[in-house]
């Protein structure tokens, strides 16, 4: 019997968010007798996904011992300790998922060490961060991504969006970058009344119109606005309620529904792992982001029959599938937002979507098959 092929699987952060998401069910697509996986991780916010690991066999590190202050002595201290997990020679693969030009430092490792398969894989198309460090950060993505790119003999992009912000303007050829489309397992997200009706009793919103979102508190993904954009919907249905799912930095999103007397209105439900039945208790999903190398939960939400509504121009457009997403942008503001979802959504009805999920590519097994085909070198 072969030696399995050995995958350095990294990813900055472990949080239950869409990139930790797909790795984990990615596994369940992948033949792990033939392949193994190590995840590693700078920082560890969950352990949400641990079980399933565990029961995969995979094991998951965390390359740093300690907190840092600030993000330049955090990525430094990351570099070095990276060369002590690549340096071991037993890995085939390293697959680095990637938010910017600065994680393709690490990748100098598997270069030097000359681990065979080195991939870069871009899963979002800007800095995660505002303020003052904004410039400096840009600055800094720039830089790496032209010195250390090259250090990559495999790369990947979940969208077109996302393979601009990485490999443009650098010596890499946009041929020589592939499209690798997120996947989710689409059949679960079937469309199921029943689940439907007892969740949302579970939750006391029988008879609310729920506004769903779901993603890590984060300046990303903009929940400052959605709440603003919340509030002006409750003029139009006062009935509403806000169902927020994810871990982060919630504390001023807190205090901004306390401020705005919506406390009663808005749940906050912290990270789920079986996210399907909270989406079928929704009515309607929104999706404000400040930009997104791609928004799988996107995909999600069309395929559990929501309507959605989406920042225009910073999510890749190839995400509709449906003609259930509406694109606004957010320089309209939140009372354009709210009087849009009040239209739009008022007498739509769940509907199943899975097919087009399928049809378009986006089920998990479709990029499990494409990227075994990569971990065995079958590139191109």
């Amino acid at each position: 019997m072969n030696k399995p092929i050995q995958v350095f699987w990294y990813c900055e952060k472990w949080q239950a968010g869409g990139i930790q998401t797909i790795q984990v069910r990615l596994l369940d697509h992948m033949p792990l007798d033939q392949i193994h996986f190590d995840i590693a991780v700078s920082e560890n916010d969950t352990d949400i996904f641990d079980d399933l690991l565990q029961r995969e066999g995979v094991k998951k590190m965390v390359t740093l011992k300690r907190q840092y202050h600030g993000p330049g002595k955090r990525t430094l201290a990351n570099f070095f300790s990276m060369r002590r997990y690549i340096r071991s020679g037993r890995y085939d693969v390293v697959h680095f998922n990637v938010c910017h030009g600065v994680e393709l430092i690490y990748l100098f490792w598997a270069w030097l060490y000359r681990v065979p398969v080195r991939i870069v894989h871009c899963r979002n198309n800007d800095i995660g961060s505002g303020g003052r460090s904004r410039k400096l950060k840009i600055i800094c993505h720039e830089i790496c991504k032209r010195v250390f790119g090259g250090c990559a003999n495999v790369r990947l992009a979940n969208s077109e969006l996302a393979k601009e912000w990485l490999f443009g303007g650098t010596h890499v050829s946009q041929s020589d970058v592939r499209i690798l489309k997120n996947g989710i397992d689409a059949e679960s997200y079937r469309f199921d009344e029943h689940a439907r009706n007892q969740l949302r009793k579970e939750l006391g919103v029988e008879n609310a119109y729920v506004i769903g979102h779901i993603g890590h508190f984060s300046y990303q993904k903009n929940h400052e606005f959605l709440i603003e954009v919340f509030a002006k919907l409750m003029t139009y249905r006062p009935e509403a309620k806000l169902m927020l799912i994810g871990e982060g930095e919630e504390d001023a999103v807190r205090r901004q529904v306390e401020l705005l007397g919506l406390n009663d209105h808005v749940l906050f439900l912290g990270a789920k792992k079986d996210i399907p039945p909270y989406m079928w208790a929704m009515d309607a999903f929104v999706l404000p982001s400040r930009f997104e190398g791609f928004g799988n939960v996107l995909i999600e939400a069309q395929a559990a029959g929501l309507c959605c509504f989406a920042s225009r121009d910073v999510i890749p457009d190839m995400v509709r599938i449906t003609e259930n997403l509406t694109w606004i942008s957010l320089d309209e503001g939140p009372e354009y937002w709210a009087k849009k979802i009040a239209e739009v959504a008022i007498d739509y009805t769940h509907e199943d979507h899975t097919g087009d999920v399928i049809r378009n590519g986006y089920d998990i097994s479709c990029m499990a098959g494409e990227l075994i085909k990569i971990y065995k070198g079958s590139i191109g």
